[in-house]
Protein backbone atom coordinates (compact mmCIF):
# COMPACT_ATOMS: atom_id res chain seq x y z
CA UNK A 1 0.00 0.00 0.00
CA UNK A 2 1.34 3.41 -0.95
CA UNK A 3 1.82 5.67 2.03
CA UNK A 4 2.83 8.78 0.14
CA UNK A 5 0.50 11.68 -0.51
CA UNK A 6 0.70 13.88 -3.57
CA UNK A 7 2.96 16.90 -2.96
CA UNK A 8 0.40 19.00 -4.84
CA UNK A 9 -2.24 18.77 -2.14
CA UNK A 10 0.11 19.96 0.61
CA UNK A 11 -0.78 16.91 2.67
CA UNK A 12 -4.47 17.72 3.04
CA UNK A 13 -5.34 14.49 1.28
CA UNK A 14 -3.58 12.44 3.94
CA UNK A 15 -5.81 10.15 5.92
CA UNK A 16 -5.24 10.05 9.67
CA UNK A 17 -5.06 6.25 9.70
CA UNK A 18 -2.48 6.36 6.91
CA UNK A 19 -0.29 8.68 8.97
CA UNK A 20 -0.52 6.45 12.05
CA UNK A 21 0.34 3.38 9.99
CA UNK A 22 3.40 5.14 8.60
CA UNK A 23 4.37 6.25 12.11
CA UNK A 24 4.25 2.65 13.36
CA UNK A 25 6.43 1.49 10.48
CA UNK A 26 8.90 4.27 11.21
CA UNK A 27 8.84 3.40 14.92
CA UNK A 28 9.96 -0.13 14.11
CA UNK A 29 12.83 1.22 12.04
CA UNK A 30 14.18 4.07 14.17
CA UNK A 31 12.69 3.58 17.63
CA UNK A 32 10.86 6.05 19.85
CA UNK A 33 13.59 8.70 19.94
CA UNK A 34 13.90 8.62 16.16
CA UNK A 35 10.18 9.04 15.55
CA UNK A 36 9.98 12.71 14.60
CA UNK A 37 7.43 14.64 12.60
CA UNK A 38 10.13 15.61 10.12
CA UNK A 39 11.03 12.00 9.40
CA UNK A 40 7.40 11.02 9.23
CA UNK A 41 6.68 13.81 6.75
CA UNK A 42 9.59 12.62 4.60
CA UNK A 43 8.18 9.09 4.69
CA UNK A 44 4.82 10.40 3.49
CA UNK A 45 6.38 12.73 0.91
CA UNK A 46 4.78 15.86 2.37
CA UNK A 47 5.97 18.91 4.25
CA UNK A 48 6.09 18.61 8.04
CA UNK A 49 3.43 21.30 8.35
CA UNK A 50 1.00 19.01 6.53
CA UNK A 51 0.84 16.71 9.55
CA UNK A 52 -0.81 19.48 11.56
CA UNK A 53 -4.03 18.80 9.67
CA UNK A 54 -4.34 15.69 11.84
CA UNK A 55 -1.95 16.15 14.78
CA UNK A 56 -1.36 19.39 16.64
CA UNK A 57 2.05 18.30 17.89
CA UNK A 58 4.22 15.24 18.53
CA UNK A 59 2.31 14.43 21.72
CA UNK A 60 -0.89 14.19 19.71
CA UNK A 61 0.85 11.82 17.30
CA UNK A 62 2.22 9.67 20.13
CA UNK A 63 -1.27 9.43 21.62
CA UNK A 64 -2.69 8.25 18.29
CA UNK A 65 0.06 5.66 17.85
CA UNK A 66 -0.47 4.35 21.38
CA UNK A 67 -4.22 4.10 20.83
CA UNK A 68 -3.68 2.10 17.65
CA UNK A 69 -1.30 -0.26 19.46
CA UNK A 70 -3.84 -0.88 22.21
CA UNK A 71 -7.03 -1.03 20.17
CA UNK A 72 -5.51 -3.47 17.69
CA UNK A 73 -5.01 -6.03 20.45
CA UNK A 74 -7.72 -5.30 23.00
CA UNK A 75 -10.72 -7.03 21.47
CA UNK A 76 -11.62 -9.11 24.51
CA UNK A 77 -15.15 -8.67 25.86
CA UNK A 78 -14.89 -8.43 29.67
CA UNK A 79 -18.44 -9.69 30.07
CA UNK A 80 -17.31 -13.08 28.76
CA UNK A 81 -14.82 -13.62 31.57
CA UNK A 82 -15.74 -16.42 33.95
CA UNK A 83 -14.02 -14.81 36.93
CA UNK A 84 -11.99 -11.73 37.82
CA UNK A 85 -8.69 -13.60 37.92
CA UNK A 86 -9.00 -14.88 34.36
CA UNK A 87 -10.11 -11.41 33.24
CA UNK A 88 -7.09 -9.63 34.74
CA UNK A 89 -4.79 -12.37 33.46
CA UNK A 90 -6.13 -11.80 29.96
CA UNK A 91 -5.65 -8.04 30.33
CA UNK A 92 -2.01 -8.59 31.33
CA UNK A 93 -1.27 -10.99 28.48
CA UNK A 94 -2.96 -8.86 25.82
CA UNK A 95 -1.29 -5.69 27.10
CA UNK A 96 2.11 -7.34 27.01
CA UNK A 97 1.53 -8.70 23.52
CA UNK A 98 0.45 -5.27 22.28
CA UNK A 99 3.54 -3.54 23.69
CA UNK A 100 5.88 -6.21 22.36
CA UNK A 101 4.47 -5.98 18.84
CA UNK A 102 6.43 -2.79 18.08
CA UNK A 103 9.92 -1.58 18.84
CA UNK A 104 9.85 0.62 21.97
CA UNK A 105 6.13 -0.06 22.37
CA UNK A 106 6.39 0.35 26.14
CA UNK A 107 8.13 3.71 25.81
CA UNK A 108 5.40 4.93 23.48
CA UNK A 109 2.77 3.91 26.01
CA UNK A 110 4.66 5.49 28.90
CA UNK A 111 4.60 8.85 27.09
CA UNK A 112 1.01 8.61 25.86
CA UNK A 113 -2.07 10.35 27.17
CA UNK A 114 -4.82 7.93 26.19
CA UNK A 115 -8.19 9.60 25.96
CA UNK A 116 -9.94 7.78 23.11
CA UNK A 117 -13.58 7.13 23.97
CA UNK A 118 -13.19 3.51 22.85
CA UNK A 119 -10.50 3.01 25.49
CA UNK A 120 -12.78 4.37 28.19
CA UNK A 121 -15.64 2.17 27.00
CA UNK A 122 -13.44 -0.89 27.44
CA UNK A 123 -12.28 0.22 30.88
CA UNK A 124 -15.86 0.95 31.90
CA UNK A 125 -16.92 -2.59 30.97
CA UNK A 126 -13.96 -4.14 32.76
CA UNK A 127 -14.54 -2.20 35.97
CA UNK A 128 -18.23 -3.12 35.94
CA UNK A 129 -17.34 -6.82 35.76
CA UNK A 130 -14.93 -6.46 38.67
CA UNK A 131 -17.57 -4.63 40.71
CA UNK A 132 -20.07 -7.41 39.99
CA UNK A 133 -17.56 -9.93 41.32
CA UNK A 134 -17.13 -8.27 44.69
CA UNK A 135 -14.61 -5.47 44.13
CA UNK A 136 -15.20 -2.05 45.63
CA UNK A 137 -14.76 0.83 43.18
CA UNK A 138 -11.24 1.68 44.46
CA UNK A 139 -10.22 -2.00 44.53
CA UNK A 140 -11.29 -2.43 40.91
CA UNK A 141 -9.35 0.61 39.71
CA UNK A 142 -6.25 -0.11 41.83
CA UNK A 143 -6.19 -3.73 40.65
CA UNK A 144 -6.45 -2.72 37.00
CA UNK A 145 -3.63 -0.19 37.28
CA UNK A 146 -1.44 -2.63 39.24
CA UNK A 147 -1.71 -5.12 36.36
CA UNK A 148 -1.22 -2.52 33.63
CA UNK A 149 1.78 -0.86 35.28
CA UNK A 150 3.44 -4.17 36.12
CA UNK A 151 3.11 -5.24 32.50
CA UNK A 152 4.36 -1.90 31.21
CA UNK A 153 7.39 -2.06 33.50
CA UNK A 154 8.26 -5.61 32.47
CA UNK A 155 8.10 -4.83 28.76
CA UNK A 156 9.93 -1.53 29.19
CA UNK A 157 12.80 -3.30 30.95
CA UNK A 158 12.89 -6.06 28.34
CA UNK A 159 12.93 -3.70 25.37
CA UNK A 160 15.58 -1.49 26.94
CA UNK A 161 17.78 -4.35 28.22
CA UNK A 162 21.40 -3.47 27.32
CA UNK A 163 22.59 -7.06 27.69
CA UNK A 164 23.16 -8.85 24.38
CA UNK A 165 20.18 -11.04 23.56
CA UNK A 166 22.45 -13.22 21.45
CA UNK A 167 24.49 -14.44 24.44
CA UNK A 168 24.77 -18.22 24.50
CA UNK A 169 23.65 -20.29 27.52
CA UNK A 170 27.32 -21.01 28.26
CA UNK A 171 28.12 -17.28 28.31
CA UNK A 172 25.19 -16.55 30.62
CA UNK A 173 26.25 -19.35 32.99
CA UNK A 174 29.79 -17.96 33.04
CA UNK A 175 28.50 -14.52 34.08
CA UNK A 176 26.48 -16.09 36.88
CA UNK A 177 29.52 -18.05 38.06
CA UNK A 178 31.57 -14.86 38.24
CA UNK A 179 28.76 -13.02 40.02
CA UNK A 180 28.46 -15.78 42.61
CA UNK A 181 31.92 -14.98 43.97
CA UNK A 182 30.65 -11.73 45.50
CA UNK A 183 26.85 -12.06 45.37
CA UNK A 184 25.95 -15.73 45.88
CA UNK A 185 22.30 -15.10 46.79
CA UNK A 186 21.70 -12.93 43.73
CA UNK A 187 23.48 -15.41 41.50
CA UNK A 188 21.37 -18.27 42.84
CA UNK A 189 18.20 -16.31 42.20
CA UNK A 190 19.20 -15.59 38.61
CA UNK A 191 20.19 -19.20 38.05
CA UNK A 192 16.83 -20.40 39.36
CA UNK A 193 15.07 -17.99 37.03
CA UNK A 194 17.11 -19.14 34.05
CA UNK A 195 16.16 -22.69 34.88
CA UNK A 196 12.55 -21.70 34.20
CA UNK A 197 11.32 -20.24 30.92
CA UNK A 198 13.15 -16.95 30.77
CA UNK A 199 11.25 -13.69 30.58
CA UNK A 200 7.88 -15.34 30.04
CA UNK A 201 8.41 -17.35 33.19
CA UNK A 202 9.42 -14.25 35.17
CA UNK A 203 6.39 -12.37 33.92
CA UNK A 204 4.00 -15.14 34.92
CA UNK A 205 5.57 -15.43 38.38
CA UNK A 206 5.22 -11.70 39.01
CA UNK A 207 1.67 -11.67 37.67
CA UNK A 208 0.71 -14.53 39.97
CA UNK A 209 2.09 -12.68 42.99
CA UNK A 210 -0.01 -9.61 42.12
CA UNK A 211 -3.17 -11.67 41.52
CA UNK A 212 -2.67 -13.51 44.81
CA UNK A 213 -2.35 -10.15 46.56
CA UNK A 214 -5.55 -8.92 44.94
CA UNK A 215 -7.32 -12.10 46.02
CA UNK A 216 -6.25 -11.52 49.60
CA UNK A 217 -7.62 -7.98 49.47
CA UNK A 218 -10.95 -9.17 48.12
CA UNK A 219 -11.35 -12.11 50.48
CA UNK A 220 -9.85 -10.57 53.59
CA UNK A 221 -9.50 -6.77 53.42
CA UNK A 222 -6.87 -5.05 55.51
CA UNK A 223 -7.72 -3.04 58.58
CA UNK A 224 -9.70 0.03 57.44
CA UNK A 225 -7.02 2.30 58.89
CA UNK A 226 -4.56 0.94 56.33
CA UNK A 227 -6.86 -0.10 53.50
CA UNK A 228 -7.14 2.36 50.61
CA UNK A 229 -10.38 0.67 49.54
Amino acid sequence: MALAASPKDGGRGLERDMVVTAALQLLDEVGFNGLTQRRLAERLNVKAAALYWHFENKQDLIDAVAERIMLTEFKHDPSQATDWRSLLTTVAHVHRRALMRYRDGAEVMAHANLRNHTMFEGLESLLKVLREQGFTAPQAMHSFFAIIRFTLGCVFEEQADPHPKSATPAERRQRITEMAKDYPTVAQGIADTMAGKGRDYMFECGLRIILDGIAQQIEKPLDPAHNLA
